[in-house]
């Protein structure tokens, strides 16, 4: 029998809390070193590329466990203020255990319903999460209406869309979460105001950086 949305969301989300603790064991510790940087190239490249500085304020959408957070704090420092945002409780769970910084907010919800005020970001990050966004339309449009006119949302994996589509292909709870396609990605995130300012989408990477259109008075 066919799933319906409400039963695709709640697989996703049991899916996420069910391995919210191994989360990091699972997908970035190096099973020879034991030390998580099993992607230490991968976040040199992702963050070069980044537009971070000191005293922003960013919002990090399905953060899960926390594994931008250091990458995050070391750039926007103690003056800037990061929002770890998920919908799965137990992700926040280990995030929030993991991470005790002052200047870290942590949010119980859907990219959709992001409560966040308007024009309250910098940066907008969707780090290996847009596929799981149950409504990418009305995802993009809360997230574009957080972020500050002329600020940056960047969507970013380290695989291919292909690759991880491939990927989400083998797993019963996410199955369905796929990454658009380019010339549908473009159409999002133009419908959504945002400017296209890099797209890369190559094996081992997926970059988009997109800027926000100033909005109409």
């Amino acid at each position: 029998m066919k799933m319906t949305d409400d039963e695709r969301y709640r697989k996703r989300r049991e899916f996420f809390n069910k391995h919210a603790e191994k989360w990091l064991d699972m997908w970035y510790k190096d099973r020879v070193t034991g030390i998580y940087d099993k992607h230490a190239r991968d976040f040199e490249r992702l963050f070069s590329l980044m537009p971070l500085n000191p005293g922003e304020h960013v919002l990090d959408v399905g953060c899960g466990s926390g594994i931008l957070v250091p990458f995050i704090l070391e750039r926007i420092t103690s003056t800037g203020l990061l929002y770890e945002l998920d919908f799965a409780e137990k992700m926040l769970e280990v995030n929030r255990s993991l991470h005790g910084e002052g200047n870290i907010r942590f949010i119980l919800a859907d990219a959709e319903n992001a409560p966040l005020a308007e024009n309250s970001c910098d940066v907008v990050i969707c780090f290996s999460c847009l596929p799981h966004f149950h409504d990418k339309e009305k995802a993009l449009a809360a997230l574009c209406r957080i972020l500050r006119p002329g600020g940056t949302l960047v969507v970013s994996h380290f695989d291919s869309s292909e690759g991880i589509n491939k990927h989400h292909g083998s797993c019963e709870a996410v199955m369905h979460d796929h990454l658009p396609d380019e010339t549908s990605m473009r159409g999002l995130l133009a419908d959504a105001g945002l400017a296209i300012t890099s797209f890369m989408d190559e094996e081992g990477f997926y970059y988009i950086s997109s800027t926000l259109s100033d909005r109409a008075p």
